[in-house]
C-alpha cells in the first residue's frame, strides 16, 4: 500500500521517529545517522553531502534545531507524501517553514526530501 493512502495520523505517527532522528542528527552534525532513512542513492551522493555538510557550517539553525514542531499538515504528490510543520531553533529566532517527504520503496519509508526555508 502506498504512503499516501494513510490517513494523516497514521503517516504522523510513522514519520515522527524518522524526523526525530534526522532532526538529532543534525543538531550533532552526525552524516551517517542524518542519512539513514535515504535513499541509498541519496545517502551516497557527494553533491547531497556536500550541501549538509556545509549548511551545518554555515548557518547555526541546522545545528540547533528544537525537537518540539507544530505539525501544520500532510500533503500528498503521487506516490510522494510530505509532512509539513512549524521549526523553531534554539540559537536562531524566528519560526521556520520544515518539510519532510517520503515514499515508500521496496516496502520501506524512505526519505525523499527535506527541507527548512
Amino acid at each position: 500500500m502506498s504512503i499516501t493512502l494513510k490517513s494523516d495520523a497514521e503517516i504522523v505517527a510513522i514519520v515522527t521517529p524518522m524526523i526525530d532522528a534526522v532532526v538529532n542528527a543534525s543538531n550533532r552534525q552526525d552524516w551517517a545517522s542524518f542519512c539513514a532513512y535515504q535513499t541509498k542513492e541519496e545517502a551516497l551522493d557527494p553533491k547531497n553531502k556536500a550541501t549538509v555538510l556545509k549548511a551545518w557550517e554555515e548557518h547555526a539553525l541546522f545545528t540547533s534545531l528544537n525537537q518540539d514542531r507544530e505539525i501544520l499538515g500532510v500533503l500528498r504528490n503521487g506516490e510522494v507524501a510530505e509532512i509539513v510543520w512549524r521549526q523553531t531553533s534554539s540559537q536562531v529566532p524566528g519560526d521556520f517553514l520544515a518539510r519532510y517527504f517520503i515514499k515508500e520503496i521496496d516496502q520501506q519509508i524512505k526519505e525523499v526530501g527535506f527541507l527548512i526555508d
